[in-house]
């Protein structure tokens, strides 16, 4: 037999059937509405708690590094007594270094009756009296160790005429006229400068009594002469190297130049 339940009948059956159906998707849905929602709440929530714990710990660091800044350096203690001390220190050294200076002096030994003074400005420059006394020694030693010599002009760089001391003054003077003759071709570049051992010196005038030191050859090698250095008439020289001092007038190699002069030193020198 085939029944036939009409038209008005679907899958789901008769329209009680329907409706039971219906009600039970639409709860289900509902509650997973419910939950999507709750776990977007739960989401913003707990971003908003992060937000304001971050904020939180940023305070914190801040306040606790403007604490660390603005803490204050404890002022030290008092260092009275300690400059005390500093103080008779330096009264006594330059008490020491004085009566050391003196003694120096009274053994005829001006260079080490230098040095205490200096040590005594080195420490404490106020004391009076100290520059001026080193002024008078330093006038006392240029004016000792006479040391008198003759230039010949006809001859170029002679044989040593002095020990000088690097850093240590000596005062040079020179009288006399010579004839200075020459009948060397040149051309317009003037004459030869390139080696001063025979040429003339550069930068110094022609004619004039010119030195060079000489310090002692190292080990195995040739004497290495220093620049050139004018003298003149004479002044007060203090050598950058410690050696021999020779001395010439400044003329070109081959010229005829006749006559001597005289030269007086006195200061830090010695017989070579």
């Amino acid at each position: 037999m085939i029944v036939d339940n009409g038209a008005d009948e679907d899958a789901f059956g008769s329209d009680p059937m329907r409706r039971k159906l219906e009600i039970i998707i639409g709860g289900c849905v509902l509650v997973a509405v419910a939950l999507c929602v709750g776990d977007v709440l739960e989401a913003q929530v707990g971003t908003g708690k992060t937000t304001r714990q971050s904020s939180k710990e940023r305070k914190v660091r801040s306040k606790s590094g403007s604490g660390k800044g603005a803490r204050s350096i404890k002022k030290g203690a008092s260092t009275k007594t300690i400059d005390v001390k500093v103080r008779r220190f330096q009264e006594s050294f330059v008490r020491d270094a004085a009566d050391l200076a003196k003694q120096y002096e009274d053994a005829g030994n001006l260079v080490k009756t230098r040095k205490m003074l200096e040590l005594i400005l080195k420490l404490s420059p106020e004391v009076k009296g100290v520059r001026a006394k080193i002024k008078q020694i330093d006038e006392e030693m240029l004016s000792a160790n006479g040391l008198s010599v003759e230039v010949n002009t006809a001859r170029g760089w002679g044989p040593p005429v002095a020990a000088v001391f690097k850093g240590q003054a000596f005062r040079i003077r020179a009288v006399g006229d010579y004839r200075f003759v020459t009948n060397l071709s040149i051309g317009p570049s003037g004459f030869a400068v390139a080696d001063a051992s025979r040429d003339m010196a550069a930068d110094i005038r022609c004619g004039a009594l010119i030195g060079v030191v000489v310090p002692p050859p190292e080990a195995g090698k040739q004497p290495e002469p220093g620049k050139p250095f004018l003298v003149g008439a004479g002044g007060t020289i203090t050598p950058r190297d410690t050696g021999l001092l020779f001395l010439k007038i400044n003329a070109p190699k081959g010229h005829k130049s006749s006559g001597r002069l005289k030269v007086r030193m006195t200061g830090h020198v010695r017989k070579p």
